[in-house]
């Protein structure tokens, strides 16, 4: 091909370059300025080689580029026509809508779509917390609350064969100085009481870190009797309830939640860090104040409920006397235990042992004349255990002056175990727990008491079996247990046992049962009758019924 040709060839791929700016050229014009264009090209290439300003070589290359450059828009340009063809092959045609059909398709688009979008919105919001990190304090969302409420109907009934006018009411008593003090110095055993009562909690938790907690929770009831319990009996002539901090303290868990601390280290005043499945030792509602800690070691699959073997250990100060800390009243206690799961969890069995040693809680008669052993007796007592006059006045009699302290030391050893079994909906729980107080002398008690018991009053158990929904939150749920309690008189500290069977104490027999129906979500009643006797001493039988309504959040 001759060098013209080439300039020919090119000049045509530079119009090809700019074809597309005349491809709406259709006239003779048009096409005219085309080709004085094309001749344009051809005429300055053959200069630039006549100038020596372009090589030969050099020439060719710029025609091969253009060549190929036409060829590249070519290509680009059919494929771009083909794809667009298609689309408009493949075009909905649209008709024509009237108005008001389009108002129609919009309202119900509106109407279907809007409460499914708001919904979502509404969860994700709740999820991811929306708003709150740019409109609250940072640490307000570390931060929750809890609760709970329940509304009490209750009455006492009395066996009409009830001893009377024998069995002493060991805090009145002590509260005046004597029994002639007091103006009726005996329990009731004999008239029957119905009153309303009431269990008020609210509690905060703040989540420190991911392992560091702290919590403080208010309750109701009396802040000097009955530690086992936060009820209020109704009836105050308007005046409003005793409110008193139940819980403040701090828990450091080595590990996140979820997941199974090796240890948890607890202080303050905390709740029960036992494993304690019945009331036979800790009421419900007793609290401790002191330091606990428990070490875990696990195995198998699961989290924080995963099969694992622990040691708990605790130091409770129990009452603190001014000027002689060696006198303070303590309980310190070790549990070893293990929480085991089978059949992928539709088996749990736990087994716990443990000791409480309760240091000083025992009375000591004073010296003659002298009161300085007056803070042996303890702050308070339910019923039930053996009790001794440490007043030590010759000629005096108690009538007149008198304060009782406990007559047994309490060194108690403990197994407790629960296993439950799921079916599908529902579980079956087996609950029981025995205590021995291996701290219990016959014959000391005997001297102090100067009464003739016969046999050691030390010994304690409780069995209960429930069967239902595992927990009753929600409307239509329900579980229903029986259950025998036996416990001496010395078997366990009369303060802190459970504070609802036979009026709450020791040396008591007897059964009981309850009954749940959950109302509404996180709303439930409780129906449950209890049934108590004495184990020795004077006639005094007891029947309890109790209705509840409980809430929590």
């Amino acid at each position: 091909m001759s060098l013209r040709s080439r300039w020919g060839v090119a000049g045509a791929a530079v119009l090809a370059l700019l074809a597309p700016a005349f491809s709406a050229a259709d006239d003779a014009a048009e096409r005219q300025s085309v080709e004085e264009l094309r001749n344009t090209v051809i005429n300055l290439l053959q200069a630039l080689v006549d100038k020596g300003l372009l090589t030969r070589e050099q020439a060719q290359q710029l025609v091969k580029q253009a060549q190929q450059k036409a060829a590249a828009d070519a290509a680009a340009a059919a494929a771009k026509n083909a794809e667009v063809a298609k689309e408009e092959q493949n075009a909905v045609r649209v008709p024509y809508v009237p108005q008001i059909v389009q108002d129609a398709i919009s309202k119900q688009v509106e109407q279907s779509v809007e409460p499914i979008v708001v919904a979502d919105v509404k969860q994700q919001a709740k999820q991811e917390k929306w708003g709150i990190p740019a409109a609250l304090p940072d640490w307000l969302s570390r931060v929750s609350v809890f609760g709970d409420l329940t509304l009490r109907g209750q009455a006492d009934l009395f066996p009409r064969d009830n001893s009377y006018d024998e069995l002493l009411d060991y805090n009145a008593v002590n509260a005046v100085g004597g029994i002639g003090n007091t103006a009726y110095p005996f329990i009731d055993t004999t008239e029957d009481r119905y009153r309303m009562r009431l269990r008020a909690r609210l509690g905060v938790e703040g989540e420190l870190t991911d392992t560091l907690r702290a919590y403080i929770r208010l309750a109701s009831g009396s802040l000097t009797d009955v530690a086992g319990s936060e009820s209020q009996t109704l009836g105050t002539y308007g005046n409003r309830y005793t409110v008193g901090i139940d819980e403040a303290y701090i828990v450091w868990d080595s590990s996140p939640p979820g997941a199974l601390a090796l240890t948890t280290l607890e202080g303050g005043r905390i709740g029960n860090p036992w494993f304690a499945p019945t009331e036979l030792v800790y009421a419900n509602d007793l609290t401790f104040e002191g330091v606990a800690d428990t070490l875990r070691l696990g195995w198998g699959a699961g989290g924080g409920d995963r099969s694992h073997v622990y040691l708990t250990w605790g130091a409770f100060p129990m009452l603190e006397v001014p000027l002689q800390s060696q006198q303070d009243k303590w309980m310190l206690g070790a549990q070893v235990g293990t929480n085991l799961r089978f059949a992928d969890g539709a088996e749990h069995l736990r087994v716990a042992v443990a000791y409480y040693d309760f240091l000083k809680v025992t009375g000591e008669l004073n010296a003659p004349y002298s009161t300085l052993l007056n803070y042996t007796a303890p702050p308070f007592v339910q019923w039930g255990n053996t009790m001794f006059d440490i007043v030590n006045v010759p000629g005096v009699d108690e009538a007149a002056d008198s304060l009782f302290g406990l007559a047994a030391h309490f060194r108690i050893a403990d197994v407790a175990a629960t296993f439950e079994q799921d079916f599908a909906r529902y579980s079956l729980l087996l609950k029981a727990e025995g205590v021995r107080n291996i701290g219990y002398n016959l014959a000391q008690i005997e001297e102090e008491t100067g009464t003739v018991i016969g046999s050691p009053q030390d010994k304690g158990y409780v069995g209960e079996v429930s069967f239902g929904d595992p927990v009753v939150d929600a409307f239509g749920l329900w579980r229903a247990a029986v259950g025998y309690r036996y416990v001496q008189a010395d078997a366990v500290l009369d303060a802190w046992t459970d504070a609802d069977f036979h009026e709450g104490g020791t040396n008591a027999e007897g059964y009981t049962l309850w009954t749940s129906y959950g109302i509404a979500r996180n709303t439930w009643v409780r129906l449950r009758y209890l049934s108590g006797n004495e184990i020795t001493g004077p006639r005094y039988g007891l029947d309890i019924w109790q209705l509840d309504v409980n809430t929590k959040f």
